[in-house]
């Protein structure tokens, strides 16, 4: 990522998740707050996204770019942000107190939970850039929504955050791909640092295929060399195979997991999977 530059990868998910609701074939997707908190994240930067993606003959032309370059990419956003709530909201419902969202971007979860939840702690962790454009999109929505700026790809989890009381889920959609492998070790064990009480790790993951490359399939050299000159290349990625082995190293326990194809119908990318384990 740039310096100084909010994530360009939050605003084109976030952009995303406005064309899926304002297209009555795919509004399903996409809850109407999501939209809206999406769209106001835009706003300070990326308005022309935000009515480009509303705009049907636009949002036409941003679907047809997509067929051609990376088919399946806005639905699959959809249905992994579906998954990856559902397993979080499933936390919560067995007694999980504080949410730790990690690389958050232009993500909405985090807010609408402090918005309906008043007994949860939930803190976002991202890039200083790209968090002092969502505060200033979301600040007024919710007092109860903790900011803490970290560039996770040099730094430590505040130090602050270690052996919490409270049992803890934490999110990480979409970052480890962009993670040096170090780094994401390093993350896994301070991840289960995290709470005494229990912690579970909701996280996707770029696959690394039998013939040793990685990525999205179909594969879009145009997408990892338009990803590399804005400064946020892919740069982990993991075996499916090789998931339990990770997990046990650091002392997590697989409790679920998704490919693509579990996500829903029509999904036709492959290539990023999902996993929920729990700190053991």
């Amino acid at each position: 990522m740039k310096p100084q530059r909010a994530s360009t990868t939050a605003k084109l998910i976030a952009a995303a998740m406005v064309m899926l609701h304002s297209d009555p074939r795919t509004r399903d997707l996409v809850a109407a707050d999501t939209a809206e908190l999406s769209e106001r994240c835009l706003r300070g930067g990326g308005r022309w996204l935000v009515a480009s993606a509303r705009h049907p003959w636009t949002r036409a032309g941003w679907l047809a770019l997509e067929r051609i370059v990376l088919p399946g990419i806005v639905r699959h956003f959809a249905l992994r942000k579906r998954w990856i709530e559902k397993q979080c909201r499933a936390a919560i419902s067995e007694g999980f107190e504080r949410i730790i969202v990690l690389g958050a971007g232009f993500d909405t979860l985090a807010t609408r939970l402090v918005m309906e939840n008043d007994r949860i702690e939930v803190i976002e962790i991202d890039h200083p850039a790209t968090q002092t454009a969502k505060r200033a999109a979301i600040d007024s929505l919710s007092h109860r929504l903790q900011f803490l700026a970290c560039d996770l790809g040099r730094e430590d989890l505040p130090a602050s955050l270690m052996n919490g009381p409270r049992k803890t889920v934490v999110i990480a959609e979409g970052l480890l791909m962009y993670l040096a492998e170090p780094t994401v070790h390093r993350l896994f064990d301070q991840v289960h640092a995290l709470s005494p009480a229990g912690v579970r790790f909701i996280f996707s993951h770029l696959v690394q295929w039998p013939d040793g490359r990685a990525g999205l399939r179909p594969c879009s050299r145009a997408v990892e060399l338009w990803l590399r000159w804005r400064g946020e290349p892919f740069t982990w990625a993991l075996a499916p195979q090789a998931v339990p082995a990770l997990l046990q190293r650091y002392g997590f326990t697989l409790i679920a997991s998704a490919t693509p194809a579990d996500l829903g119908d029509g999904v036709t990318l492959r290539g990023e999977n999902l996993s929920c384990c729990r700190a053991a």
